[in-house]
Protein backbone atom coordinates (compact mmCIF):
# COMPACT_ATOMS: atom_id res chain seq x y z
CA UNK A 1 0.00 0.00 0.00
CA UNK A 2 3.42 1.75 0.01
CA UNK A 3 1.58 3.85 -3.69
CA UNK A 4 -1.02 4.28 -1.90
CA UNK A 5 0.16 6.38 0.98
CA UNK A 6 2.60 7.77 -0.79
CA UNK A 7 0.47 9.86 -3.03
CA UNK A 8 -1.95 10.50 -0.01
CA UNK A 9 0.84 12.32 1.23
CA UNK A 10 1.41 14.36 -2.16
CA UNK A 11 -2.00 15.11 -2.21
CA UNK A 12 -1.99 16.49 1.12
CA UNK A 13 0.09 18.83 1.11
CA UNK A 14 -0.59 19.62 -2.49
CA UNK A 15 -0.06 23.92 -2.35
CA UNK A 16 1.88 24.22 0.82
CA UNK A 17 5.19 23.01 1.79
CA UNK A 18 5.92 21.39 4.88
CA UNK A 19 9.52 20.39 5.99
CA UNK A 20 9.69 17.16 8.03
CA UNK A 21 11.60 17.78 10.88
CA UNK A 22 13.05 15.47 13.77
CA UNK A 23 10.65 16.33 15.83
CA UNK A 24 8.01 15.32 13.53
CA UNK A 25 9.62 12.00 12.47
CA UNK A 26 9.47 10.88 16.38
CA UNK A 27 5.86 12.41 16.51
CA UNK A 28 4.87 10.58 13.69
CA UNK A 29 6.03 7.24 14.93
CA UNK A 30 4.97 7.50 18.43
CA UNK A 31 1.59 8.44 17.09
CA UNK A 32 0.98 5.92 14.61
CA UNK A 33 1.80 3.51 17.32
CA UNK A 34 -0.64 5.08 19.88
CA UNK A 35 -3.46 5.09 16.86
CA UNK A 36 -2.72 1.20 16.20
CA UNK A 37 -2.98 0.09 19.75
CA UNK A 38 0.51 -0.77 20.45
CA UNK A 39 0.20 1.92 22.90
CA UNK A 40 -3.02 1.94 24.74
CA UNK A 41 -5.13 5.06 26.33
CA UNK A 42 -3.49 4.89 30.20
CA UNK A 43 -0.51 3.43 29.24
CA UNK A 44 2.76 5.79 29.75
CA UNK A 45 5.13 6.33 27.12
CA UNK A 46 8.61 5.68 27.42
CA UNK A 47 11.08 8.07 29.28
CA UNK A 48 12.74 10.85 27.24
CA UNK A 49 16.06 8.94 27.56
CA UNK A 50 15.00 6.05 25.98
CA UNK A 51 13.22 8.04 23.29
CA UNK A 52 16.66 9.69 22.47
CA UNK A 53 17.99 6.63 22.62
CA UNK A 54 15.89 4.59 20.33
CA UNK A 55 15.80 7.73 17.44
CA UNK A 56 19.05 9.31 17.84
CA UNK A 57 17.53 12.61 18.50
CA UNK A 58 18.00 15.37 21.27
CA UNK A 59 15.93 15.91 24.85
CA UNK A 60 14.73 19.51 22.72
CA UNK A 61 13.12 17.22 20.06
CA UNK A 62 11.80 14.53 21.79
CA UNK A 63 10.29 17.32 24.40
CA UNK A 64 8.72 18.81 20.63
CA UNK A 65 7.47 15.72 19.23
CA UNK A 66 5.80 15.20 23.14
CA UNK A 67 4.45 19.01 22.84
CA UNK A 68 2.72 18.11 19.38
CA UNK A 69 0.90 14.75 20.05
CA UNK A 70 -0.23 16.81 23.46
CA UNK A 71 -1.30 19.03 20.86
CA UNK A 72 -3.60 16.77 18.77
CA UNK A 73 -5.10 15.48 21.86
CA UNK A 74 -3.38 12.04 22.06
CA UNK A 75 -0.99 12.72 25.46
CA UNK A 76 -1.15 14.61 28.58
CA UNK A 77 2.11 15.10 30.45
CA UNK A 78 2.26 15.22 34.29
CA UNK A 79 5.30 15.98 36.55
CA UNK A 80 6.72 13.02 38.37
CA UNK A 81 4.07 10.96 36.35
CA UNK A 82 5.48 11.22 32.24
CA UNK A 83 3.38 11.31 29.28
CA UNK A 84 0.20 8.89 29.29
CA UNK A 85 -2.12 8.17 26.16
CA UNK A 86 -5.32 9.72 26.43
CA UNK A 87 -8.88 8.10 26.21
CA UNK A 88 -9.32 8.15 22.49
CA UNK A 89 -12.38 10.51 22.68
CA UNK A 90 -10.00 13.14 23.36
CA UNK A 91 -8.40 12.47 20.01
CA UNK A 92 -8.79 15.36 17.35
CA UNK A 93 -9.19 12.78 14.61
CA UNK A 94 -10.08 15.37 11.78
CA UNK A 95 -6.40 16.50 12.54
CA UNK A 96 -4.81 15.73 9.49
CA UNK A 97 -1.46 14.25 10.92
CA UNK A 98 -3.86 11.78 13.19
CA UNK A 99 -6.07 10.73 9.75
CA UNK A 100 -3.18 10.02 8.37
CA UNK A 101 -1.60 7.73 10.94
CA UNK A 102 -4.93 5.45 10.96
CA UNK A 103 -3.68 4.50 7.73
CA UNK A 104 -0.38 3.55 8.49
CA UNK A 105 0.23 0.90 7.07
CA UNK A 106 -3.16 -0.30 6.68
CA UNK A 107 -6.58 1.42 8.50
CA UNK A 108 -9.02 -0.61 10.83
CA UNK A 109 -12.08 -1.71 9.52
CA UNK A 110 -13.36 0.48 12.08
CA UNK A 111 -11.76 3.61 10.83
CA UNK A 112 -13.08 3.14 7.27
CA UNK A 113 -16.80 2.96 8.57
CA UNK A 114 -16.44 5.69 10.56
CA UNK A 115 -14.97 7.49 7.90
CA UNK A 116 -17.77 7.12 5.49
CA UNK A 117 -20.04 7.53 7.89
CA UNK A 118 -19.06 11.22 8.12
CA UNK A 119 -19.15 11.60 4.80
CA UNK A 120 -22.42 10.06 4.62
CA UNK A 121 -23.47 12.31 7.14
CA UNK A 122 -22.43 15.55 5.38
CA UNK A 123 -21.84 15.29 1.79
CA UNK A 124 -25.65 13.62 0.55
CA UNK A 125 -27.37 17.47 1.96
CA UNK A 126 -24.43 19.38 0.98
CA UNK A 127 -25.01 18.07 -2.88
CA UNK A 128 -28.64 18.77 -2.14
CA UNK A 129 -28.29 22.47 -0.92
CA UNK A 130 -25.73 22.39 -4.23
CA UNK A 131 -28.47 22.14 -5.97
CA UNK A 132 -30.51 24.58 -5.06
CA UNK A 133 -28.09 27.19 -4.40
CA UNK A 134 -24.88 27.01 -6.77
CA UNK A 135 -24.00 29.58 -8.86
CA UNK A 136 -23.34 29.49 -12.61
CA UNK A 137 -19.27 29.81 -12.09
CA UNK A 138 -19.62 26.94 -9.65
CA UNK A 139 -21.51 24.81 -11.64
CA UNK A 140 -19.27 24.75 -14.31
CA UNK A 141 -16.22 24.19 -11.62
CA UNK A 142 -18.06 21.24 -11.53
CA UNK A 143 -18.34 20.17 -14.57
CA UNK A 144 -14.83 21.13 -14.81
CA UNK A 145 -13.98 18.70 -12.32
CA UNK A 146 -16.31 15.83 -13.91
CA UNK A 147 -14.61 16.22 -17.06
CA UNK A 148 -10.61 15.25 -14.82
CA UNK A 149 -12.52 12.59 -13.07
CA UNK A 150 -13.69 11.39 -16.92
CA UNK A 151 -10.85 11.84 -18.60
CA UNK A 152 -8.04 11.89 -16.72
CA UNK A 153 -5.89 7.88 -16.91
CA UNK A 154 -7.57 5.82 -14.42
CA UNK A 155 -6.04 5.41 -10.72
CA UNK A 156 -3.89 8.51 -11.52
CA UNK A 157 -2.91 11.32 -9.18
CA UNK A 158 -4.66 13.84 -11.38
CA UNK A 159 -7.76 11.63 -11.24
CA UNK A 160 -7.89 11.61 -7.41
CA UNK A 161 -7.27 15.58 -7.52
CA UNK A 162 -9.96 16.15 -9.79
CA UNK A 163 -12.46 13.64 -7.51
CA UNK A 164 -11.18 16.04 -4.31
CA UNK A 165 -12.27 18.96 -6.63
CA UNK A 166 -16.17 17.97 -7.52
CA UNK A 167 -16.51 17.02 -3.78
CA UNK A 168 -15.03 20.01 -2.18
CA UNK A 169 -16.57 21.89 -4.73
CA UNK A 170 -19.94 20.60 -3.95
CA UNK A 171 -19.50 21.31 -0.32
CA UNK A 172 -18.45 25.42 -1.40
CA UNK A 173 -21.76 25.18 -3.63
CA UNK A 174 -24.09 24.49 -0.70
CA UNK A 175 -23.71 28.27 0.59
CA UNK A 176 -24.01 27.07 4.23
CA UNK A 177 -20.94 28.07 6.30
CA UNK A 178 -20.58 25.44 8.83
CA UNK A 179 -20.52 22.88 5.60
CA UNK A 180 -18.15 25.19 3.85
CA UNK A 181 -16.18 24.69 7.29
CA UNK A 182 -16.78 20.99 7.77
CA UNK A 183 -15.02 20.79 3.96
CA UNK A 184 -11.88 22.34 5.34
CA UNK A 185 -11.70 20.40 8.65
CA UNK A 186 -12.29 17.00 6.47
CA UNK A 187 -10.27 17.23 3.51
CA UNK A 188 -7.34 15.11 4.52
CA UNK A 189 -10.33 12.58 5.25
CA UNK A 190 -11.32 12.90 1.96
CA UNK A 191 -8.04 12.72 0.52
CA UNK A 192 -7.31 9.40 2.21
CA UNK A 193 -10.96 8.36 1.49
CA UNK A 194 -10.09 8.87 -2.18
CA UNK A 195 -6.47 7.48 -2.28
CA UNK A 196 -7.49 4.48 -0.70
CA UNK A 197 -10.01 3.23 -3.06
CA UNK A 198 -7.71 3.79 -5.94
CA UNK A 199 -5.92 0.76 -4.93
CA UNK A 200 -8.41 -0.48 -7.98
CA UNK A 201 -8.90 1.86 -10.75
CA UNK A 202 -12.28 3.69 -10.70
CA UNK A 203 -15.10 1.73 -12.71
CA UNK A 204 -17.13 3.13 -15.40
CA UNK A 205 -19.94 2.68 -12.31
CA UNK A 206 -17.87 5.41 -10.30
CA UNK A 207 -17.45 7.70 -12.95
CA UNK A 208 -21.45 7.76 -13.94
CA UNK A 209 -22.14 8.06 -10.44
CA UNK A 210 -20.31 11.30 -10.70
CA UNK A 211 -21.79 12.41 -13.79
CA UNK A 212 -25.48 12.01 -12.01
CA UNK A 213 -24.46 14.29 -9.04
CA UNK A 214 -23.21 16.99 -11.58
CA UNK A 215 -26.11 16.29 -13.67
CA UNK A 216 -28.39 16.27 -10.40
CA UNK A 217 -27.10 20.06 -9.24
CA UNK A 218 -26.79 21.60 -12.93
CA UNK A 219 -30.37 20.51 -13.34
CA UNK A 220 -31.28 21.76 -9.89
CA UNK A 221 -32.65 18.50 -8.70
CA UNK A 222 -32.26 19.00 -4.67
CA UNK A 223 -33.71 14.99 -3.81
CA UNK A 224 -32.00 13.73 -7.54
CA UNK A 225 -28.92 14.85 -5.78
CA UNK A 226 -29.17 14.21 -2.74
CA UNK A 227 -29.34 10.44 -3.72
CA UNK A 228 -26.85 10.02 -5.92
CA UNK A 229 -23.89 11.19 -3.81
CA UNK A 230 -25.35 8.66 -1.06
CA UNK A 231 -25.31 6.19 -3.97
CA UNK A 232 -21.76 6.95 -5.02
CA UNK A 233 -20.00 7.19 -1.32
CA UNK A 234 -21.47 3.69 -0.68
CA UNK A 235 -20.25 2.24 -3.80
CA UNK A 236 -17.13 4.06 -2.81
CA UNK A 237 -17.17 2.26 0.72
CA UNK A 238 -17.49 -1.07 -0.96
CA UNK A 239 -14.50 -0.14 -3.26
CA UNK A 240 -11.96 0.69 -0.58
CA UNK A 241 -13.09 -2.15 1.32
CA UNK A 242 -12.47 -4.45 -2.10
CA UNK A 243 -8.94 -2.62 -1.95
CA UNK A 244 -8.22 -3.43 1.71
CA UNK A 245 -9.19 -6.75 1.63
CA UNK A 246 -7.44 -7.75 -1.46
CA UNK A 247 -4.09 -6.36 -0.15
CA UNK A 248 -4.22 -7.92 3.25
CA UNK A 249 -5.12 -11.33 1.49
CA UNK A 250 -2.03 -10.55 -0.76
CA UNK A 251 0.28 -9.66 2.37
CA UNK A 252 -1.11 -13.15 4.36
CA UNK A 253 0.35 -14.84 1.09
CA UNK A 254 3.58 -13.22 1.20
CA UNK A 255 3.84 -14.36 4.14
CA UNK A 256 2.79 -17.69 4.18
CA UNK A 257 5.53 -18.07 1.17
CA UNK A 258 8.56 -16.83 3.30
CA UNK A 259 7.67 -19.29 6.26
Amino acid sequence: MRGVQDTTRALATTGRERVISLSDRVAGEIGRRIVSGQYQPGDTLPTEPRVQEEFKVSRTAVREAIRLLSAKGLTVSRPKIGTKVRPRADWNMLDPDVLRWQIDPFPSDEFIHSLFEMREIIEPAAASRAAERATPEEIEALAEAFEGIRSRPRGSADQIKADLAFHMVVLEASHNPLLRSAGSMIESGLVISFSLGWRTVMGDDAVLQHRDVYEAIRDRNADGAYLAMRRLLRNAKGNVFDSIWVNRRSEAGAETEIR
